[in-house]
């Protein structure tokens, strides 16, 4: 062994005994043997941001609006399609439904292919999976070949998730600064759950049946309307194509600098972490059955006499205060950080109340007005929305350093499982939909239960946020 070889070896083993005494930032012996060796103690990661950053957070909540607009375009005309393609009850709810199905199927290959090849080769496979399922619907008008290609699309839309709801973590920490970083996350995740709002928009381009109303018009609002989701699918993906790196050329936080672990190990770290399992089923349960709920709400809204052109009044709301309430809580988080998981408790408790409230008004213990119902969906939803973004933060945190995209579809796995055992419910006959309200009230109310055996970790935030942790 050469004397620069021993020298190492001693000021790293110094290193080490001063780290334990917490004097290693301190310590002057080390600095005068790191010159006496020719050696340097390290310096600090170069960051920066990048103002493109901005271009590619917007261009990527973009397509995750884009997507839960298309996942949810059958809900909000649900009579209108049932009267012109003679769908039932059953075919709308199997349009949502394979959404979940895809999910749960292809997330671990798309998973792989984003943190292998980076961020632009899952983005633009996602977008070129719904520029073809958008295109698909505008092929005929006949009903049965109709209905074959809009389950094909539903398939090709519902993959496209996959990046869409795993990889805002990713996206974040690769592109934004630490004190942005919840913020970003929030917003790609927020534009996602803003997709509802065109598509609630969608009966005022589709007319509703009635006595004036034929089949064959209904036929032809529908056609058109497709035709628009093709043209904007097609200019999403081109513009994906033509200009989104996968992260910039120097990181903008101190983490991000480091190397993450692979996919396989990310895997065998995130199954054997007992805070990941606990925060994976309250996140499945507490956002996966309200989530996917809002695609069929209107079948609930029917046993309160309310029709599909008021649902989409309600559905715009719960929309925008989802979005709103849940960048909201992402800002808060990156400015006042180390309260995660005690907010989620609470938010969770205070939805469980607003289903309570739902679930009176469904009994009739309550008389039934329309304010309520907007009141209800309105604040509930939009802070399932905001506890989505905050499961996700605490998730990336007790997980590092694993990918935060493994993380992400990691917990989306678990959310779409739970989301497709609830829409499978409606293939079966049931009597009415009040059993709905019960699964609403339930779900949020246990989901605070399985944070309690965890505590707060902020592994990553221990690097980034030294000054506050």
């Amino acid at each position: 062994m050469d004397e620069v070889d021993f020298a190492t070896q001693k000021i790293n083993h110094k290193k080490e005994t001063l780290q334990h005494t917490s004097d290693f930032k301190s310590d002057k012996s080390y600095l005068e043997e790191s010159r006496e060796y020719g050696t340097t103690t390290p310096s600090p990661p170069t960051i920066r941001t990048y103002p493109q950053r901005f271009w590619v957070l917007g261009v990527f909540s973009l397509m995750a609006w884009f997507q839960c607009f298309q996942w949810n375009t059958w809900g909000p005309i649900n009579q209108s399609v049932m009267k012109g393609y003679d769908w039932g009850s059953d075919t709308v709810a199997m349009m949502g439904n394979w959404g979940t199905i895809t999910f749960v199927l292809f997330v671990t290959p798309m998973c792989w292919l984003t943190t292998r090849y980076g961020l632009r080769y899952g983005v633009l496979t996602c977008s070129g999976l719904m520029a073809v399922g958008t295109a698909l619907r505008c092929v005929t008008t006949n009903t049965t070949a109709f209905t074959i290609l809009s389950h094909i699309a539903a398939i090709c839309i519902g993959t496209a998730g996959t990046v869409v709801l795993a990889a805002p973590p990713m996206l974040a920490a690769d592109w934004f600064p630490t004190k942005e970083r919840t913020t970003a996350t929030a917003i790609a995740m927020g534009a996602n759950g803003l997709g509802g709002l065109g598509s609630y928009l969608e009966p005022l381009f589709v007319r509703s049946p009635g006595d004036n109303v034929t089949q064959d018009e209904i036929k032809g609002d529908i056609r058109n309307l497709m035709f628009i989701y093709a043209g904007f699918g097609a200019l999403l993906f081109i513009s994906i194509a033509i200009y989104f790196p996968s992260r910039p050329p120097i990181p903008p936080s101190i983490s991000s600098t480091q190397e993450k672990l692979s996919f396989n190990e990310s895997i065998r770290k995130l199954l054997s972490n007992k805070a990941m399992i606990w925060i994976l089923i309250s996140y499945s349960v507490g956002v996966g059955i309200p989530f996917v709920w809002g695609s069929v709400m209107n079948y609930s809204f029917n046993n309160l006499g309310i029709n599909q052109n008021e649902a989409v009044w309600i559905g715009l709301l719960q929309t925008i205060s989802g979005g709103i309430i849940g960048i909201l809580m992402g800002r808060v988080t990156d400015l006042v950080y180390g309260y995660i998981r005690g907010s989620i408790i609470v938010i969770f408790l205070a939805s469980a109340g607003f289903f309570y409230w739902f679930f009176l008004l469904t009994r009739g213990t309550i008389p039934m007005t329309v304010w309520q119902v907007y009141v209800i969906i309105g604040i509930s939803l939009g802070l399932i929305q905001g506890v989505d973004v905050l499961l996700f933060e605490l998730a990336v945190e007790a997980a590092y350093p694993c990918s935060e995209v493994i993380v992400g579809g990691f917990l989306s796995v678990g959310n779409n499982f739970i989301g497709l055992l609830f829409l499978t419910l409606f293939l079966f006959p049931f009597s009415g939909y009040n059993w709905v309200t019960y699964v609403l009230l339930g779900s949020s109310a246990i989901s605070a239960i399985p944070l309690l055996f965890i505590n707060d970790r902020y592994n990553r935030s221990k690097i980034d946020r030294s000054d506050i942790l």
